[in-house]
């Protein structure tokens, strides 16, 4: 009774063993046939995501030195333009506000350029799918 016992385990682990090395196979060969159809989905996607991080970083330069420039030379004209009244202190905290401004504005203008759409989308949807499915493959083979 014990050696029946042990030569059908035996048998059960090595049918287990054989359908495992099957659903494997399958997996690989699913594998293998899908994988020649990200190669142009992650280059339109790195195209793609490099195109908008020049045009970001570009308009984003330009914008900054010309503002930077701009608020400089403001900042000097009021200064100067308060230096000889009574307020000339308060105009000097109110540039300096000024400039804290700016700066906030900087970093929400940042943060809304960094929270736009996840790059990579069109090469994560289609491994989404064959994830999906690899799944159902899986179940299907499954007895």
């Amino acid at each position: 009774m014990a050696s029946t016992l042990r030569a059908t385990r035996s048998t059960n682990a090595g049918l287990n063993m054989f359908r495992r090395v099957h659903e494997i196979r399958s997996i690989l060969e699913f594998l293998r046939k899908r994988a020649p159809h990200y190669g142009p989905l992650a280059r339109d996607d790195l195209h793609e995501f490099r195109d908008e991080i020049v045009k970001a970083s570009v308009g984003a330069s330009i914008s900054a030195a010309a503002g930077l420039i701009f608020v400089c030379f403001l900042s000097v004209a009021v200064i100067v333009s308060a230096w000889d009244g009574p307020h000339r202190t308060e105009v000097a905290w109110a540039v300096c506000c000024g400039w804290g401004a700016l700066a906030l504005g900087g970093l929400w203008y940042a943060r809304k350029a960094i929270s736009g759409p996840p790059p990579f989308q069109r090469m994560a949807g289609a491994l989404a799918r064959d994830y999906v499915s690899l799944l159902a493959l899986a179940d299907r083979q499954e007895p």
